[in-house]
């Protein structure tokens, strides 16, 4: 698992360029796709994107700091939207601060992690 906190790092992320940009695109949809805007405001509201790599297993998440798991938790259960990204990928968002502040998880749909299978359950609905 990944945590980005930087928007520009998603380059890092070993993505393929149609999966990486329909992310960011999502991502930046909010801020008029200003990717400038998108991040001085995740910086303002402390907003973060975890990465649950194809490798993930709910053992190794498991091994994430406690703040990564309750975020994750979080995330998990009280997801503001689930989105399809691509045939392959979601994107969940979940909002936990007044001032819009939250986590976005980003995984592939094969993943078979407790969360990714959890958020799978609220695509299309």
């Amino acid at each position: 698992m990944k945590l980005i906190k930087n928007i520009h790092d998603i380059d890092h992320l070993g993505l393929s360029p149609d999966i990486e940009q329909a992310l960011i695109h999502n991502l930046t949809e909010p801020f008029d796709f200003d990717i400038e805007v998108t991040q001085a405001t995740w910086n303002e509201i402390n907003t973060t994107l975890y990465y649950i790599e194809p490798s993930d297993s709910d053992e190794s998440l498991s091994q994430e700091d406690e703040a990564a798991q309750s975020m994750l938790r979080f995330v998990k259960n009280y997801p503001e939207f689930v989105d399809a990204i691509s045939d392959s990928h979601l994107l969940a968002l979940a909002i936990f601060t007044s001032d819009g502040g939250g986590c976005y998880v980003f995984a592939s749909k094969l993943g078979q992690t407790d969360i990714v299978n959890e958020l799978k359950t609220h695509l299309d609905n």
